[in-house]
């Protein structure tokens, strides 16, 4: 029951990304199409944008409150164009290098390191997913934000190359803490 941020984002990326093959195949109506629904939903996700946090958020359907659960997903409207500079930069200041939510030796984890949940480090709960860095740092190409990119690449490389290095393989997820990739067992 919740507006989903990351979801709408990607579906815009997905609408514009299309949109652009239509075009390639000289398919005019459908490029019309996609381009109005990217735009729709483009436009849907400023409803998102929670100025008092500097962010966009999901919000839930029943009462039209903001979750204040934040995960990489929060960032996604890059992807899709949606936020203007300023607000991309907000973001990025305010939330990707502040260290009791996304920022440290290894990120980013699945959900901000101040949000109770970070300390269960399992799964969707603290840990890091290379997938949600490439997905954030594709949206941060859309935006000037040469240093935070480059910051999200080196940090992303280093955590990847660690068990790669150390012990030959490459984790479906890693301990934010740590940067280790082997240390639950998750069932």
């Amino acid at each position: 029951k919740l507006a989903d941020v990351g979801l709408t984002a990607m579906y815009v990326m997905d609408c514009d990304a299309l949109a652009d093959i239509a075009d390639e195949l000289d398919k005019k109506a459908e490029s019309r199409e996609l381009r109005a629904r990217a735009e729709r939903y483009r436009k849907n996700l400023a409803g998102l944008w929670s100025e008092k946090t500097g962010l966009y958020l999901n919000k839930r359907l029943d009462t039209g409150e903001f979750s204040n659960v934040i995960s990489p997903t929060a960032f996604y409207p890059l992807l899709a164009k949606a936020p203007t500079r300023e607000q991309a930069e907000r973001m990025i200041k305010e939330h990707f290098y502040n260290p009791a939510e996304f920022w440290g030796e290894w990120i980013m984890p699945s959900i901000t390191r101040n949000h109770p949940a970070y300390q269960d480090n399992d799964y969707w709960r603290g840990r890091i997913w290379a997938p949600l860095n490439f997905l954030v740092y594709m949206g941060m190409r859309n935006y000037p934000l040469e240093q935070s990119r480059k910051d999200l690449v080196e940090k992303s490389a280093k955590l990847l190359l660690k068990a790669w290095l150390e012990d030959g393989y490459v984790c479906e997820n890693y301990n934010a803490d740590t940067g280790l990739g082997n240390d639950v067992k998750n069932s």
